[in-house]
């Protein structure tokens, strides 16, 4: 049993390196990011705890190294999860378990749903005037996290949840696929 603590504790922690190094990896280029769909492929392989932990290191880790914590990174946790919880309820449907693709479309909607869960933390904070001038002024951002998403979530399914499946199946919640 000790054993299986060690491996899962590890796990996260290379996940959450990963994140890291994936969130470096795509920095220069704006809000197209690979994040999400790493995030949501740990959840599917690992559960919602592996999931939310490994976001956990992920977007702390971001966010010291581009400027600091602050309320942003709350409501980014906050999105996060509630991505995550809709993603988890839809992935007890036929479509997400059976197609790649629907996957990956899902996915993409989710990301581009992040940009609005943001807004609305951060207009009420923030006392801004205006929820949906905030909100539109995004939506290039929110079009390229949603491609950028979409396309990295079906290349991670297709490759690296195999390979996870293969090199760990002990962590594997065997749900999807």
């Amino acid at each position: 049993m000790r054993t299986q603590s060690v491996r899962w504790i590890t796990f996260i922690a290379l996940m959450g390196a990963l994140g890291v190094g994936l969130n470096y990896l795509t920095a220069a280029l704006p809000n197209f990011s690979m994040i999400l769909a790493f995030f949501l492929l740990i959840l599917s392989y690992a559960g919602g705890v592996a999931g939310s932990l490994t976001m956990l290191i992920t977007v702390l880790a971001a966010n010291i190294r581009t400027g600091g914590v602050g309320p942003w990174t709350l409501f980014q946790i906050i999105a996060y999860l509630i991505i995550f919880m809709i993603w988890q309820l839809l992935s007890k449907t036929f479509v997400l378990k059976k197609w790649r693709l629907s996957r990956a479309v899902i996915a993409a909607l989710l990301a581009f749903s992040f940009g609005f869960w943001n807004a609305l933390f951060n207009v009420p904070f923030y006392h801004l005037p205006n929820f949906l001038a905030y909100y539109l002024q995004g939506l290039p951002f929110d079009t390229a996290y949603c491609l950028a998403t979409g396309i990295t979530y079906y290349f991670m399914d297709r490759y690296l949840f195999p390979l996870l499946q293969r090199r760990v199946p002990e962590l594997s919640r065997k749900e999807h696929h």
